[in-house]
């Protein structure tokens, strides 16, 4: 009688709230010195503006670029996510596409004020996995 092995597929687990936005803090380190390299060596259009100055439309394009580029790649994920061992992926467990990630992007703000609303509402915030623009998107983070 033959006997046949298959191996087990490992089972991954959606990422832990404070693994993403500790990788997130990593990606926003990043960017935040590209920005700043950047800034350094170029003039702005107006010294006085702090927060209402044209090149913030570029470092918007820039972050977006950036997040969903990167998790819509081969890395799935951005590097921040890659250093931590996560990874984007759909429901089904394939990569995303950059539309996706780019509705991912677009969301993330949506889910940080309804992370805030459960906060104030008493209820853990720690304990998600799945955030609202995950939800939406119908993709996962996993570890």
């Amino acid at each position: 009688m033959p006997l046949s092995y298959q191996k087990a597929k490992p089972r991954l687990l959606e990422a832990q709230l404070n693994v993403r936005v500790l990788a997130f803090c990593l990606d926003t380190l990043l960017l935040l010195s590209i920005i700043g390299v950047i800034e350094y060596f170029t003039f702005s259009s107006n010294e006085e503006a702090l927060v209402f100055k044209s090149e913030r439309l570029l470092h918007l394009l820039m972050g977006w670029l950036y997040f969903a580029g990167t998790e819509s790649a081969t890395w799935q994920g951005s590097i921040g996510k890659h250093l931590l061992g996560l990874r984007v992926v759909s429901h089904t467990g394939e990569r995303i596409s950059f539309r996706c990630a780019s509705l991912r992007y677009l969301l993330k703000p949506v889910s940080v004020f309804v992370l805030l609303l459960q906060a104030l509402a008493g209820a853990s915030p720690t304990s998600y996995s799945r955030l609202f623009h995950d939800r939406i998107c119908k993709t996962r983070v996993l570890a």
